[in-house]
């Protein structure tokens, strides 16, 4: 009778134990279940944030993009426009190019041709109705009246396949890595030519010369800007 007694008890307390709330409370029990749900949930908003991080750096980019491409064509509120070069392969001529436009589009004698934006490569000395020649600096009749670096010192600027720059004085503060900029009366002042590569002696005691670092590859020019305005 005992015994009995003694079952049905444990079989209660089992059943209040597993199938109540008497002893543990529910929300004990969900509790973990909810913390793993927030954590999982918390992975997710995370990974939503990361896309969208990635997706505006992605949209900066473009519109970076775009305000370099829609302000190509005009510097300094100085209208460009572009032009094509006319492929000379097999052979390497550098002293003057051929442009896809002419008379057509405006072009005239002596208007200034730049690489990229600011890079002076030359002038249109000849005009046809669809096409125009470029004297380029590679040119060994080619030359400049330039001005170097920060003080503004003076010097000439002499073409061929390796340009280089004469007549400054010895005694001048020339450093390599100066910006060789032009300074001719024919061309919009301040246009940069390139950089000082190295300096030397000269032939005579006055003055020294200068070797220019070119920042492009004129054979491998597929595309150029005319400067159409306020030459």
């Amino acid at each position: 009778m005992r015994k009995g007694i003694l079952i049905g008890l444990i079989v209660a307390l089992i059943f209040i134990v597993f199938f109540t709330d008497f002893f543990i409370k529910k929300d004990f029990i969900n509790k973990p279940i909810d913390l793993i749900r927030s954590f999982f949930t918390r992975i997710d908003i995370y990974q939503e944030n990361l896309l969208l991080k990635q997706r505006v750096e992605s949209l900066k980019a473009e519109i970076d993009k775009y305000q370099v491409s829609s302000i190509k064509y005009q510097v300094s509120n100085e209208e460009y426009l572009p032009a094509k070069v006319f492929s000379t392969y097999p052979f390497n001529v550098n002293n003057v190019l051929t442009l896809n436009v002419g008379k057509s589009r405006g072009i005239e004698n002596g208007m200034n041709v730049t690489v990229g934006e600011n890079i002076l490569l030359g002038q249109i000395i000849e005009v046809f109705e669809n096409k125009s020649i470029v004297q380029t600096i590679f040119d060994p009749q080619w030359q400049l009246s330039i001005r170097i670096g920060k003080d503004q010192i003076d010097g000439l600027l002499v073409g061929g396949i390796e340009p280089k720059i004469i007549l400054f004085e010895k005694n001048m503060p020339l450093q390599v890595g100066d910006v060789v900029y032009s300074a001719g009366s024919d061309f919009l002042y301040g246009m940069k030519i390139g950089e000082i590569a190295d300096i030397q002696q000269g032939n005579g005691d006055v003055f020294k010369e200068a070797n220019l670092k070119i920042p492009y590859s004129i054979n491998d020019l597929k595309e150029v800007y005319i400067r159409i305005s306020n030459y």
